[in-house]
């Protein structure tokens, strides 16, 4: 699974496994709950379309732990994303349960260690409020839920985590999207960089896209924004940024691009460096990172479900 999870961009997909697992799993515009599953022999789920994708694909997975753990049914209005750390009193015995599987399923230890190592963050950054931000994103995770299992893995201190949970997600994407916003509440703001080249990264049509890479602006190389105009990107912001600790002249810059993607579906992020004067050449350095933009699921069968059925949504 973990080679199979690194290909595909790093997130684990509930929605996928529960195909394989022939349990059917249904979204519909639930009001008065987050999800609910049928017991054997029907093995049934169903998701509120009412929610994020983060949301919805906890509580799939919780569904899922009912499922596998040979719960009696259950219709879930509340859904903790802290598993064996939540608080059980008073709460029924197999809720518990199907919360630690859902966290251990969808947060494993060895998927923190993976987003940490490809991105060479170290136990300071993780510290810091954006950047678990960027690692919620990437684990298609909420940000509660990311930071509880920092905790639970024991990565991070309780005093750490307790810090990190009293940001409010809002202003981290008001920081990062600077005098943007998404497109909706829910939507967020992804920063792609330089540890990002070659993967595939999973988002709403709805998010802001923000690019951080290096360029030799000294050289007059810069990174061209012509295959990212032509792929459909609105271009907010366009800047470099330059080291003054300490001030270096002759040094490399820092592009920073803030960009609307061109909506649902996969899109390329494409960028070249060259220099403005001639025609690119093969040497040129490029960048480039797929982008999969689907955002939540809006009803019926899951889009996996439909993959499967080799339907392509």
């Amino acid at each position: 699974m973990q080679q199979r999870v690194s290909e595909m961009g790093g997130q684990i997909d509930v929605f996928e496994a529960i195909a394989e697992l022939d349990i059917a799993l249904i979204f519909k515009p639930l009001s008065s709950a987050l999800g609910l599953c049928l017991p054997n022999p029907l093995r049934g789920i169903m998701v509120t379309t009412k929610r994020t994708l983060q949301i919805q694909r906890f509580t799939a997975a919780h569904e899922l732990g009912h499922v596998t753990l040979d719960h009696r049914g259950s219709i879930d209005k509340e859904i903790l994303e802290r598993g064996p750390l939540g608080p059980s009193g008073g709460r029924d015995i197999q809720e518990v349960e199907a919360d630690a599987f859902a966290a251990e399923f969808l947060l494993p230890r060895w998927l923190y260690r993976y987003h940490i190592r490809a991105q060479d963050w170290t136990l300071g950054h993780l510290k810091n409020p954006d950047i678990v931000y960027q690692l919620s994103l990437r684990m298609g995770a909420s940000y509660d839920a990311t930071c509880w299992g920092l905790l639970g893995h024991q990565i991070l201190q309780r005093a750490d985590v307790d810090v990190l949970r009293k940001e409010k997600v809002a202003t981290l994407k008001g920081r990062l999207g600077e005098d943007h916003r998404p497109g909706n509440s829910w939507a967020d703001v992804l920063k792609i960089t330089e540890k990002d080249e070659g993967t595939t990264l999973t988002g709403d049509p709805d998010d802001l896209i923000r690019v951080e890479l290096e360029e030799a602006a000294s050289s007059g190389y810069r990174w061209s924004t012509k295959e990212l105009l032509e792929a459909g990107y609105e271009i907010l912001t366009d800047s470099s940024m330059f080291s003054r600790e300490p001030l270096l002249y002759g040094a490399s810059s820092r592009r920073k691009l803030i960009a609307r993607p061109p909506g649902f579906g996969t899109t390329i992020l494409e960028l070249r460096e060259t220099q403005s004067w001639r025609d690119p050449e093969p040497s040129d350095s490029t960048f480039a990172v797929q982008l999969s933009l689907y955002g939540k699921e809006t009803g019926g069968h899951s889009r996996a479900d439909w993959r499967r059925r080799g339907v392509p949504r």
